[in-house]
């Protein structure tokens, strides 16, 4: 058996399967911005035809699928985000990080290939490089990290 390589940093590299989700997932978040600025409504030019310039067709399509899916269950996802602020509603905090834990919300809930686990450090680094304040990655690992222990117990564990 060959150990993996390790990068200079010490972290395993990620498969390419993963590493075009994770960018999938950026360029969803994108969209969902969009989406929100555009008033809920998907007419087709939610990004500029360049926005996925030089990204593989694995991570425009696993966007579209995060974004659509997310468009199908907005009232749900806001619900399970809403119930797990404390002291906030969804519709208070500012809209990328609203997009960031609509986004993570909808991949715990309802795309069971993702684990949660997975999930909830993807979405802690978007809000890390587009989160509105330095908080955002510290709510946005409660938020969905509450949302999974209730919605997939099996992934997470409770501390």
């Amino acid at each position: 058996m060959t150990a993996k390589p390790v990068a200079k940093d010490g972290a395993k590299p990620q498969g390419k399967r993963s590493e075009a989700r994770s960018r999938g997932r950026e360029l969803a978040l994108q969209l969902l911005y969009s989406f929100e600025q555009n008033k809920f409504v998907d007419d087709g030019m939610l990004l500029p035809d360049d926005a996925t310039d030089g990204l593989d067709t694995e991570s425009v399509e696993f966007a579209r699928a995060l974004q659509s899916g997310f468009a199908k269950e907005r009232p749900a996802v806001d619900s399970a985000v809403d119930k797990r602020l404390e002291n906030w509603t969804i519709h208070r905090l500012a809209v990328a990080d609203r997009a960031i834990l609509r986004l993570g919300a909808y991949e715990i809930l309802y795309c069971a290939d993702t684990p949660a686990k997975v999930a909830i450090n993807e979405y802690i680094e978007l809000a890390k490089r587009y989160g509105s304040e330095a908080k955002t990655p510290k709510l946005v690992n409660a938020v969905l990290d509450k949302i999974a222990k209730e919605h997939r117990a099996g992934d997470v564990k409770a501390k």
